[in-house]
Protein backbone atom coordinates (compact mmCIF):
# COMPACT_ATOMS: atom_id res chain seq x y z
CA UNK A 1 0.00 0.00 0.00
CA UNK A 2 1.27 3.47 -0.85
CA UNK A 3 1.67 5.89 2.02
CA UNK A 4 0.67 9.55 1.89
CA UNK A 5 2.77 10.38 4.95
CA UNK A 6 5.50 12.95 4.37
CA UNK A 7 8.22 14.21 6.69
CA UNK A 8 7.61 17.73 7.96
CA UNK A 9 10.50 19.81 6.63
CA UNK A 10 9.24 23.37 7.09
CA UNK A 11 10.78 25.75 9.61
CA UNK A 12 11.00 24.21 13.06
CA UNK A 13 13.13 26.26 15.44
CA UNK A 14 14.93 25.02 18.53
CA UNK A 15 12.56 25.87 21.39
CA UNK A 16 15.27 27.32 23.62
CA UNK A 17 16.46 29.65 20.86
CA UNK A 18 12.87 30.81 20.29
CA UNK A 19 12.40 31.19 24.05
CA UNK A 20 15.54 33.36 24.24
CA UNK A 21 14.14 35.56 21.45
CA UNK A 22 10.72 35.60 23.13
CA UNK A 23 11.86 36.40 26.68
CA UNK A 24 15.06 38.41 26.16
CA UNK A 25 15.23 39.91 22.65
CA UNK A 26 11.62 41.11 22.24
CA UNK A 27 11.46 42.90 25.63
CA UNK A 28 14.89 44.42 24.91
CA UNK A 29 13.64 45.69 21.54
CA UNK A 30 10.58 47.12 23.29
CA UNK A 31 12.79 49.00 25.78
CA UNK A 32 15.05 50.30 22.97
CA UNK A 33 11.97 51.45 21.03
CA UNK A 34 10.67 53.21 24.14
CA UNK A 35 13.96 55.09 24.54
CA UNK A 36 14.35 55.97 20.84
CA UNK A 37 10.76 56.95 20.06
CA UNK A 38 9.59 58.33 23.42
CA UNK A 39 6.64 60.65 22.93
CA UNK A 40 6.13 59.56 19.32
CA UNK A 41 2.96 57.98 17.90
CA UNK A 42 5.27 55.39 16.30
CA UNK A 43 6.13 54.14 19.80
CA UNK A 44 2.51 53.17 20.39
CA UNK A 45 2.41 51.09 17.19
CA UNK A 46 5.78 49.46 17.95
CA UNK A 47 4.76 48.52 21.50
CA UNK A 48 1.46 47.15 20.23
CA UNK A 49 3.36 45.15 17.61
CA UNK A 50 5.70 43.66 20.26
CA UNK A 51 2.79 42.75 22.55
CA UNK A 52 0.94 41.01 19.72
CA UNK A 53 4.13 39.18 18.68
CA UNK A 54 4.78 37.97 22.25
CA UNK A 55 1.21 36.68 22.56
CA UNK A 56 1.22 35.03 19.11
CA UNK A 57 4.48 33.19 19.77
CA UNK A 58 3.16 31.29 22.81
CA UNK A 59 1.09 28.57 21.00
CA UNK A 60 4.09 27.71 18.79
CA UNK A 61 6.01 25.92 21.57
CA UNK A 62 5.85 22.15 21.96
CA UNK A 63 7.98 19.35 23.37
CA UNK A 64 8.11 15.83 22.01
CA UNK A 65 9.22 12.59 23.66
CA UNK A 66 10.70 9.53 21.93
CA UNK A 67 8.16 7.48 19.94
CA UNK A 68 5.77 10.40 19.56
CA UNK A 69 4.81 12.24 16.40
CA UNK A 70 3.05 15.48 15.53
CA UNK A 71 0.87 15.64 12.46
CA UNK A 72 1.20 19.21 11.23
CA UNK A 73 -1.95 20.73 9.71
CA UNK A 74 -1.98 24.31 8.45
CA UNK A 75 -5.53 25.66 8.03
CA UNK A 76 -6.82 22.20 7.07
CA UNK A 77 -3.91 21.24 4.80
CA UNK A 78 -1.65 18.36 5.81
CA UNK A 79 1.95 19.65 5.85
CA UNK A 80 3.77 16.56 7.13
CA UNK A 81 4.63 14.53 10.20
CA UNK A 82 7.30 15.67 12.67
CA UNK A 83 9.02 12.89 14.67
CA UNK A 84 12.15 14.45 16.21
CA UNK A 85 12.42 14.58 19.98
CA UNK A 86 13.07 17.69 22.04
CA UNK A 87 11.71 21.19 22.63
CA UNK A 88 10.71 23.16 19.52
CA UNK A 89 8.86 26.20 18.23
CA UNK A 90 6.88 26.20 15.00
CA UNK A 91 4.46 28.55 13.24
CA UNK A 92 1.80 29.22 15.93
CA UNK A 93 -0.99 28.85 13.37
CA UNK A 94 0.09 25.26 12.71
CA UNK A 95 -2.22 22.68 14.29
CA UNK A 96 0.05 20.07 15.92
CA UNK A 97 -1.93 16.84 16.39
CA UNK A 98 -0.07 14.54 18.77
CA UNK A 99 0.13 10.77 18.19
CA UNK A 100 1.85 7.97 20.07
CA UNK A 101 4.08 5.63 18.05
CA UNK A 102 4.64 3.31 21.01
CA UNK A 103 3.77 -0.39 20.84
CA UNK A 104 0.38 -1.32 22.28
CA UNK A 105 -1.16 -4.67 23.25
CA UNK A 106 -4.57 -5.87 22.24
CA UNK A 107 -6.01 -8.97 23.92
CA UNK A 108 -9.08 -10.13 21.98
CA UNK A 109 -11.43 -12.33 23.99
CA UNK A 110 -12.00 -15.78 22.44
CA UNK A 111 -14.79 -15.77 19.86
CA UNK A 112 -16.80 -18.66 18.45
CA UNK A 113 -16.15 -19.26 14.74
CA UNK A 114 -16.41 -22.14 12.27
CA UNK A 115 -13.29 -23.74 10.81
CA UNK A 116 -12.91 -24.78 7.16
CA UNK A 117 -15.07 -27.90 7.51
CA UNK A 118 -17.74 -26.22 9.67
CA UNK A 119 -16.65 -27.30 13.16
CA UNK A 120 -17.34 -24.62 15.79
CA UNK A 121 -14.19 -23.53 17.62
CA UNK A 122 -13.23 -20.88 20.17
CA UNK A 123 -10.28 -18.79 19.02
CA UNK A 124 -8.59 -15.79 20.61
CA UNK A 125 -5.82 -13.38 19.73
CA UNK A 126 -3.09 -11.37 21.41
CA UNK A 127 -1.83 -8.63 19.11
CA UNK A 128 1.08 -6.22 19.56
CA UNK A 129 0.65 -3.21 17.27
CA UNK A 130 1.85 0.34 16.71
CA UNK A 131 1.10 3.16 14.30
CA UNK A 132 3.19 3.12 11.17
CA UNK A 133 1.47 5.59 8.84
CA UNK A 134 0.38 8.73 10.70
CA UNK A 135 -1.42 10.19 7.67
CA UNK A 136 -3.73 7.18 7.33
CA UNK A 137 -4.25 7.04 11.09
CA UNK A 138 -5.28 10.70 11.26
CA UNK A 139 -7.20 11.20 8.04
CA UNK A 140 -8.53 7.80 6.93
CA UNK A 141 -10.19 6.70 10.17
CA UNK A 142 -13.48 8.44 10.95
CA UNK A 143 -12.76 11.37 13.27
CA UNK A 144 -16.26 11.15 14.76
CA UNK A 145 -15.23 7.98 16.57
CA UNK A 146 -12.44 9.98 18.19
CA UNK A 147 -14.62 12.87 19.35
CA UNK A 148 -14.94 13.48 23.05
CA UNK A 149 -17.71 15.94 23.77
CA UNK A 150 -17.11 18.18 26.74
CA UNK A 151 -19.59 20.43 28.48
CA UNK A 152 -20.60 22.93 25.83
CA UNK A 153 -21.09 20.32 23.11
CA UNK A 154 -17.76 21.31 21.56
CA UNK A 155 -15.83 18.34 20.21
CA UNK A 156 -12.28 17.97 21.48
CA UNK A 157 -9.94 15.09 20.76
CA UNK A 158 -7.35 14.06 23.32
CA UNK A 159 -4.32 11.90 22.59
CA UNK A 160 -5.77 9.15 24.81
CA UNK A 161 -9.14 9.42 23.01
CA UNK A 162 -7.43 9.30 19.62
CA UNK A 163 -5.38 6.22 20.61
CA UNK A 164 -8.50 4.52 22.04
CA UNK A 165 -10.25 5.12 18.72
CA UNK A 166 -7.31 3.52 16.89
CA UNK A 167 -7.42 0.60 19.34
CA UNK A 168 -11.15 0.11 18.63
CA UNK A 169 -10.41 0.22 14.90
CA UNK A 170 -7.61 -2.38 15.27
CA UNK A 171 -9.88 -4.55 17.46
CA UNK A 172 -12.63 -4.65 14.81
CA UNK A 173 -10.13 -5.33 12.00
CA UNK A 174 -8.33 -8.06 13.97
CA UNK A 175 -11.67 -9.71 14.82
CA UNK A 176 -12.58 -9.81 11.11
CA UNK A 177 -9.12 -11.11 10.18
CA UNK A 178 -9.29 -13.79 12.88
CA UNK A 179 -12.67 -15.02 11.56
CA UNK A 180 -11.31 -15.09 8.01
CA UNK A 181 -8.14 -17.02 8.92
CA UNK A 182 -10.09 -19.53 11.05
CA UNK A 183 -12.37 -20.22 8.08
CA UNK A 184 -9.42 -21.03 5.80
CA UNK A 185 -8.13 -24.00 7.81
CA UNK A 186 -9.54 -27.06 9.57
CA UNK A 187 -8.94 -27.28 13.31
CA UNK A 188 -7.06 -30.58 13.07
CA UNK A 189 -6.33 -33.28 10.47
CA UNK A 190 -8.84 -35.92 11.72
CA UNK A 191 -11.29 -35.19 8.92
CA UNK A 192 -8.94 -33.72 6.29
CA UNK A 193 -5.83 -34.61 4.33
CA UNK A 194 -2.98 -35.10 6.85
CA UNK A 195 -0.55 -33.09 4.72
CA UNK A 196 -2.78 -30.01 4.88
CA UNK A 197 -1.92 -27.21 7.29
CA UNK A 198 -4.37 -26.99 10.23
CA UNK A 199 -5.07 -24.44 12.96
CA UNK A 200 -3.80 -26.87 15.57
CA UNK A 201 -0.51 -27.44 13.76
Amino acid sequence: MNTKEIKYNDAVVNGFLALFFHVIVLPLLAVVSFVLFKGSILLLFLLLFFIVLVILMIPGYFSQEPNEARVMVFFGKYKGTFTETGFFWVNPFMNKKKLSLRARNLDVEPIKVNDKIGNPILIGLVLVWKLKDTYKAMFEIDAQTMADTRGSGQMTVTVAGRMNAFEDFVRVQSDAALRQVAGLYAYDDNETDRSELTLRS
